[in-house]
């Protein structure tokens, strides 16, 4: 068939292998071709929605994504048991640890360092958690805006300079400062899709807020041992979810942004994603400052935190998206397997049955490519 918006002879198929573009009367809501109903990585979701796997782990296949899913609420479980239990010290380590942990397993489950993992590990995560207690150690020597020796909610008075440091500065440096290892990756010309800048800034993210919460949390960790809850949970929240995922999405945009640059890529788009990066990171540090100074309820601290997350993560499906369609469009045809639906196909950038981006399939798939110069010698159905 021809492709109603590209003009390209392509096999038949609900989307275009080629473009992406949605086609001919199955069509949703929306602009078929930018179909924005269709999240190029995971085409089951809208790309509004701010869904925290299919975003921050765009390599997983769908089931592996209901897996981490599932990880994730275990974990956040056992958060909530020891907080219960009372045990405060292994609720803060739990919680620390968490998704930087999940997202160890996720590079090495899809394979995203290829056949360097010692490099990509220790150029994003393990750089992050150097850049992480260097920026923490020192902006703490500078302002502590609160001590968790005694009270987890903290105790202290946000002065205006204090709030212009901690709220505007620090958020602005660390912003700068979490990309430098996934920027200086050896190898980097191995990962030219805009999906691995994501990835690895999001780990050099991930690394860096491990670094924060122990750092921050410290004190308690070496003077707690069987406590009364009281009102952690909404600290041990923070730390488990909100920290981690603002550090690991304003990271990512920014290094995805580098990618987009390197691509000769560098737009309003892509400028706007490093704006928000810092505006999000602002809002999150400046915003929980002085809703705790305020003592407001600190359910309301989470759900500031929540909005603020929620909006990053909106935009960098927005950003990846859009950048899937373009780079998908230049792959060559070749038979595989869609990780999203399954099916065997024959297809260039993307499954003509699902419409996924095969960018953002894992490397395992993307290796397991055969070429093929006949596409319409092959229906593009499951077998």
């Amino acid at each position: 068939m021809q492709c109603d918006h590209c003009a390209q002879d392509v096999p038949d198929g609900v989307f275009c292998t080629r473009c992406g573009a949605h086609q001919g009367t199955t069509q949703e809501s929306g602009n078929a071709k930018t179909r924005e109903h269709r999240y190029a990585a995971h085409p089951g979701e809208h790309v509004a929605q701010p869904s925290v796997i299919s975003t921050l782990f765009p390599h997983l296949g769908h089931n592996k994504v209901h897996e981490f899913r599932w990880a994730l609420t275990a974990g956040l479980a056992g958060v909530l048991v020891l907080y219960l239990a009372g045990l405060i010290t292994a609720a803060i380590l739990v919680a620390a640890f968490l998704v930087p942990v999940l997202y160890l397993i996720y590079l090495y489950e899809a394979q995203v360092y290829r056949d360097e993992p010692a490099t990509v590990l220790g150029f994003t995560l393990g750089g992050g958690i150097v850049v992480g207690i260097v920026v923490t150690i020192l902006g703490r020597a500078i302002y502590n805006p609160f001590d968790y020796n005694h009270n987890p909610l903290g105790s202290a008075s946000i002065s205006i300079g204090g709030l212009l440091i901690v709220g505007l500065l620090m958020p602005v440096v660390q912003e700068v400062l979490k990309a430098v290892p996934a920027y200086f990756l050896p190898n980097h010309a191995e990962f030219p899709e805009t999906v691995d800048g994501l990835v690895f800034g999001v780990a050099a993210g991930l690394g860096f807020s491990l670094a924060e919460g122990l750092i921050g949390f410290s004190s308690a960790l070496t003077s707690l041992a069987h406590v009364a809850p009281g009102n952690w949970i909404y600290d041990l929240t923070t730390l488990a979810v909100f920290q981690p995922l603002m550090q690991g999405s304003a990271t990512g945009m920014v290094v995805a942004t580098i990618w987009r640059y390197r691509r000769g890529r560098l737009g309003g788009r892509e400028i706007g994603a490093v704006v928000m990066a810092v505006v999000a990171h602002i809002a999150f540090s400046a915003g929980t400052l002085l809703l705790k100074d305020a003592a407001v309820n600190p359910l309301a601290i989470l759900i500031w935190q929540a909005v603020v997350v929620g909006a990053l993560l909106i935009y960098i499906r927005y950003l990846l998206h859009h950048a899937l369609l373009e780079e998908a469009a230049h792959m060559g045809f070749a038979e595989t397997v869609c990780p999203s639906c399954h099916t065997h196909i024959v297809a260039a950038g993307f499954c003509p049955n699902c419409g996924m981006a095969l960018t953002a399939a894992p490397n395992s798939i993307k290796r397991s490519r055969r070429p093929r110069k006949d596409p319409a010698a092959t229906p593009s159905g499951g077998e």
